[in-house]
């Protein structure tokens, strides 16, 4: 990124139109004698030579503002604010200022030494220094402010100097001065989130993230062992030529461990004696500075070992057994979740079962470490969702509990004769619900297998239809029952609705335009569930577990023109109460269980649909082709001639009244069982047109035989 990235310059600090340039242009201004003379006037006016105080300052703000000035962090393009920016390449400035006179050059000196600097250079005051830094990785907008963090974190800590938190701005200017000395090395090494000092390799870096750990207040007497442990690993001694080093690394700790500032100093000032006492004091400053570092890392998280008195963690040996002596877990296997139930003396308790929440598990957690046990929630909860919880599937318990069918009592047909359909076609219901009944267990039972068809009940209001769809599961499954009324647009929720229920019953569905039944067409052949949960970080592979019934009012909702093979509506003259019915739930579904196991077929055949599509057509909207093709042609009857037209001849005919698409007249002529015959100029249909006579005496949707042509006509 260093060799393509190219810096926006700007004239002046005022000066709005950036110009790109490159690294070397901006390496060669500064080393040149270009600004020379400017810088030395401004450092001359800075020690107060020949003008009073007043005038010196305004001079010199004078001649920084004319400057020019460059933007190293971000990518400009037709301004230098926030909108302007283009992105991110990674580059990050660091401005040290107000380092003491006696100090300097040794911390402009370790600056250059150091392998992450990119460009460093005095600043136009001569007091300060400007430093340039990679970032190892994608810089972002999201990021950036860690990033900016990181590597200023990194050269307060090795300057013990405070960093001018102003830079934070990723539009920050850096003025351009004169320092022919300045550096510039193409070939830095670039920073890493992970290379602060006390990281393990690794480790997350909470101050990246700007978390802090809570709790009491960590004694620098009980920090001290680990810091000057965790800096003497770095290879940093307190040795001449390094105590500035060794004292603002252990300093930098102190303040990341969340020793109070007050208490670190006078640690730091009593310990390292021998060195300058002011010294340490700023030291001590310019790392208390960094306010967002302060108590983000735990002692324990870098402890060695247990050796020494603290407290070891918990094994997961040990969180198996404390857990197994407070509750019992289980996993869900249709709402995907864990469940959980209190355990008195080694005595669960009774029927209660309840998901496992957020309260919960921190109570777990506060059970432990009041006992002793050195455990943490992400580790604790890593546990609870492995293997350790056995699956539990809510039917097959029952269908266990329940035992095998009598052999002998109809169960399913029992509850289908509560249900009294107006056509008095007792049988075809019975059927139809007993098909769709024992392929609602197999979808439960069988991730491969979905319940094709949704059993719909149209009636008044108030027949118990949606109570009768409510009873169809025993009170123990209950909760697998979800409904969903037409309130709005078919959702992901609702995809997920059918992968963790037994029955979903979608009400008013005589109300559902035609986008939402297409839609719940398709979700009702979805075999699987591919999408990311509401808070989940993953997408999961959940298996269609949901048999569909929707019930309505009103007896025309169907749309599709191209088949309703999908659909079991069934009017309704009344039901039964469900609610006083003495339904034997233990019985149903064992005989269910066994009609499955016995190779009962709950799937249709290609007759069969054929026979459901042309069932369902007093259940279709107004179909205004067919309406049309009926009242005005018929088929040919024994040796008459007829006519060929085209479907769009037929839109041609009616298309000006009536909306029609040469599609619909196509699927309408089709369904009719007019004779086809292709071309190479397109489809064409035999048809005889109606005499007026007959259009005028032709019933709706009768058979064309019972109107043979007039004596006229043949």
């Amino acid at each position: 990124m260093e060799n393509t990235f190219r810096p926006s310059r700007f004239l002046s600090l005022h000066a709005t139109t950036p110009s790109p340039c490159t690294w070397e242009e901006i390496m060669q201004e500064l080393t040149g004698e270009r600004h020379a003379a400017v810088t030395a006037l401004f450092r001359a006016l800075a020690a107060g030579e020949g003008q009073d105080a007043e005038t010196s300052k305004r001079q010199q703000s004078q001649i920084k503002q004319n400057q020019p000035a460059f933007v190293p962090s971000v990518h400009l393009e037709g301004g230098r604010s926030s909108k302007h920016i283009k992105g991110y390449p990674g580059s990050i400035m660091v401005d040290i200022d107000g380092i003491p006179e006696d100090i300097f050059d040794e911390t402009l000196e370790r600056v250059r030494a150091d392998p992450h600097s990119f460009l460093a250079y005095k600043t136009l005051s001569g007091r300060g220094i400007r430093v340039i830094a990679w970032m190892e990785g994608e810089v972002t907008e999201e990021n950036f402010p860690a990033a900016w963090q990181t590597v200023n974190a990194y050269y307060a800590r090795l300057t013990g100097i405070a960093i001018d938190r102003q830079c934070k701005n990723a539009t920050r200017m850096s003025v351009i001065c004169h320092d022919p000395d300045a550096l510039y090395r193409p070939d830095a090494e670039r920073m890493k989130f992970a290379s602060l000092p006390g990281a393990k390799a690794g480790q997350k870096q909470d101050i990246a993230a700007g978390k802090k750990h809570r709790g009491r207040k960590t004694s620098a007497a009980r920090a001290e062992n680990t810091v000057r442990r965790l800096v003497e690993e770095e290879g940093v001694h307190y040795a001449a030529g390094s105590h500035n080093d060794y004292i603002s690394r252990c300093l930098y700790l102190m303040n990341r461990f969340g020793v109070p500032e007050a208490e670190a100093e006078a640690w730091a000032v009593e310990l390292f004696a021998d060195y300058d006492t002011a010294s340490v004091r700023s030291t001590a400053k310019s790392c208390y500075a960094l306010t967002a570092e302060h108590a983000t890392m735990k002692l324990s998280d870098v402890s060695p070992h247990n050796g020494n008195g603290r407290q070891r963690k918990a094994t997961v040996e040990e969180m198996e057994r404390f857990i197994g002596g407070s509750m019992q877990l289980r996993m869900n296997q249709l709402t995907h979740q864990l469940e959980h139930r209190p355990v008195t003396e080694g005595i669960p308790a009774p029927d209660g079962w309840a998901p496992m929440t957020d309260t919960v598990e921190n109570s777990l957690w506060c059970s432990m470490r009041r006992d002793g046990l050195e455990a943490d929630l992400f580790h604790l909860r890593t546990l609870l969702l492995s293997d350790f919880a056995p699956r539990y599937h809510p039917l097959e318990e029952f269908l266990e509990k329940a035992g095998p069918w009598d052999g002998v009592t109809d169960h399913i047909g029992n509850l289908a004769a509560m249900v009294h359909p107006a056509d008095s076609d007792t049988d075809r219901f019975d059927l139809c619900f007993r098909r769709w009944f024992v392929g609602m267990v197999a979808a439960a039972l069988d991730p491969k297998v979905v319940n094709h068809v949704i059993l719909v009940l149209i009636g008044r209001q108030g027949c118990f239809k949606t109570s009768f769809f409510q009873n169809l599961l025993p009170p123990v499954l209950r909760r697998y029952y979800a409904s969903k009324t037409n309130s709005q647009r078919l959702t992901k929720d609702d995809l997920f609705t059918m992968t963790e229920n037994l029955l979903v019953n979608f009400e008013e569905i005589d109300s559902m335009q035609r986008s939402e039944l297409n839609q719940l067409k398709a979700m009702t052949t979805t075999l699987y569930v591919n999408e990311r949960p509401a808070y989940g970080r993953n997408k999961v592979h959940l298996p269609h577990v949901a048999s569909f019934c929707a019930t309505g009012n009103n007896l025309q909702f169907l749309t599709d023109d191209t088949g309703n093979r999908r659909w079991l509506p069934f009017e309704v003259t009344a039901i039964d109460n469900p609610w006083t019915a003495h339904i034997d739930y233990e019985g149903l579904y064992a005989q269910a269980k066994h009609l499955l196991d016995n190779d009962f077929r709950y799937w249709y055949r290609d007759h069969e649909i054929e026979e459901l599509n042309l069932a369902n057509r007093r259940f279709e909207t107004p179909n205004p082709a067919r309406e049309l093709i009926l009242m005005y042609y018929r088929h040919p009857v024994d040796y008459e001639k007829g006519t060929y037209v085209t479907a769009s001849q037929i839109v041609t005919r009616f298309g000006g009244s009536i909306r029609l698409n040469a599609v619909q007249v196509g699927i309408a002529l089709k369904e009719l069982g007019y004779t086809c015959t292709r071309t190479r100029h397109g489809n064409i249909w035999l048809v005889v047109e109606r005499t007026t006579g007959e259009m005028k005496s032709i019933l709706p949707e009768a058979d064309d035989t019972d109107f043979p042509p007039s004596s006229g006509d043949r």
